[in-house]
């Protein structure tokens, strides 16, 4: 009861996301009693129910869907629980896997808070606009011109290019950590963007034109003649980065030792907590303008889990599991999570 409960009054805070005062809240796998208009089996059934606009809310399962309008899909955030999670931080607990294929009219979509999420353009379609955010999972571009994608406060698996003779411009990219960056010559010269705070793993930058900014390479790295690499961290060991412009390269063995508070070895720390900076970090500070490098770093730092901007009841208590007294004190904890 109180986990039904914390869920219903999440979904009322929802409202504070939508932008449009006609937009609607729809759920998807809502274990609670079904609202006609709002509570659907599939992400497919919502998204086609829904009107541009519309803000989807997922709780878990396993969704599929093409998208094919604007719309608001959120999740409750990753590392929440299990091995090297971050706890306290969310009430709803359970496994999300989300599978998107954007439609030609899904531009200026935005995507928050989802983890397990893939997300590919279909084949031939232009999609432009889109915003992923605090989502952890798999993110492509495909064989068109995409402008003006944001991947802000992510844990990216993978970005890259799904197909030949694609290009993205204006790809921004902030406080995200990056297991794999491929966006190799399947992209076509004249990609460009920015990277800013980010942490990288291994890197393939290709044949793009991007300005990286405040960020660290732990990893594999293949330089890019067209990059312009700014107050950034790389390692000697496997493919350091031009010298100059505020940027240092350090030893492997001290990128492991010294940097981070769980890097290599994550000890005792979550999955993404491990990337807060250790005490007397070469990346304190050595950023442009004296800001950190790394994804905690900047003007806009990774918020731990992915937690979307929405007031979340992260722990519920009461008295009892039932309604055994009159009054019956039921305590929320509630927090902001801008």
């Amino acid at each position: 009861m109180k986990k039904i409960l914390s869920l219903a009054i999440i979904t009322a805070l929802l409202i504070c996301v939508n932008d449009n005062a006609n937009a609607k809240i729809r759920r998807v796998g809502y274990f609670g009693t079904p609202v006609a208009g709002t509570d659907y089996a599939t992400l497919q059934l919502a998204h086609d129910a829904a009107s541009s606009g519309d803000s989807v809310f997922l709780f878990p399962g396993s969704w599929t869907a093409t998208i094919n309008k604007k719309l608001i899909v959120l999740g409750y955030g990753y590392f929440i629980s299990g091995t090297a999670s971050n706890a306290n931080l969310q009430s709803i607990a359970g496994a999300l896997t989300v599978n998107v294929t954007l439609g030609g009219k899904a531009s200026t979509s935005a995507f928050e808070g989802i983890d397990g999420l893939t997300v590919i353009p279909a084949l031939d379609s232009v999609v432009n606009n889109i915003t992923l955010r605090r989502c952890k999972g798999n993110f492509y571009f495909n064989n068109k011109t995409y402008d003006s994608w944001q991947i802000v406060q992510c844990y990216v698996d993978n970005l890259t290019s799904y197909y030949a003779g694609g290009k993205v411009t204006n790809l921004r990219v902030d406080n995200c950590f990056i297991n794999t960056l491929g966006l190799s010559s399947l992209l076509t010269i004249g990609s460009n963007g920015q990277f800013n705070n980010d942490i990288f793993y291994s890197t393939n930058f290709g044949n793009g034109s991007y300005l990286v900014k405040n960020s660290v390479f732990l990893l594999n790295h293949v330089t890019d003649i067209n990059c312009v690499y700014q107050n950034s961290i790389g390692n000697t060991d496997y493919g350091p980065i031009p010298s100059g412009n505020g940027n240092q390269n350090i030893t492997g063995a001290l990128m492991s030792t010294t940097v981070f508070v769980g890097y290599s070895t994550i000890g005792s720390f979550s999955n993404d907590g491990r990337f807060v900076l250790k005490a007397g970090s070469p990346a304190i500070s050595t950023g442009a303008g004296g800001t950190d490098c790394g994804i905690f770093g900047g003007t806009g730092p990774y918020k731990l889990s992915g937690i979307p901007r929405i007031p979340s009841f992260y722990k519920v208590t009461s008295t009892s599991t039932s309604t055994s007294t009159n009054p019956y004190t039921i305590t929320f904890s509630v927090r902001s999570n801008n």
